[in-house]
């Protein structure tokens, strides 16, 4: 009586069959851990450190001059309105917006001042997410920052943290 291969079988292939899955899933799994990593590790925490204090000087610059202002974030329009503080030298404004997990979401514009003394900017395309928005004017000598979420029905008011 001539023996059946092995191949032809049925407990050989179905022994084989988990390990040769979790081989696979672990393939898989390390190709995507390593393709896709994460976008929120700085390489130079030295430099990241000493940026953070120049960073807070620019925010106490702004407590300083008592800013406070709203900011109207609509589908195709950022305007941004100071209702206390000394603004006269202000002409423009940079508005930075940083997705909290994703940088290929963030964005920035620069508003210009119309007649009324609103700051306002067009915007490419409608955002959504989680976002934290700084506003500096374009010396950048001081700075205020606010976490909103977009899209928002109404403004947000932007004031410095007052200890």
């Amino acid at each position: 009586m001539n023996p059946t291969p092995w191949y032809k079988n049925f407990w050989p292939w179905f022994l084989m069959f988990f390990p040769l899955v979790t081989i696979i899933a672990c393939v898989i799994l390390v190709s995507v851990a390593v393709g896709n990593g994460p976008d929120m590790v700085v390489d130079d925490y030295y430099k990241k450190g000493k940026a953070i204090n120049l960073e807070l000087s620019k925010f106490n610059k702004a407590k300083a001059l008592y800013l406070h202002g709203d900011l109207l974030v609509e589908n195709d329009r950022v305007s941004f309105n100071f209702t206390k503080g000394d603004h006269s030298k202000v002409n423009a404004l940079k508005v930075s917006f940083y997705h909290r997990t994703i940088k290929e979401y963030d964005f920035s514009l620069t508003l210009l001042a119309n007649a009324s003394g609103t700051f306002t900017g067009l915007l490419e395309k409608a955002h959504q997410g989680a976002f934290t928005v700084f506003i500096e004017p374009m010396d950048s000598s001081w700075k205020m920052k606010e976490n909103l979420q977009l899209p928002s029905e109404s403004s947000v008011s932007i004031t410095p943290q007052y200890k």
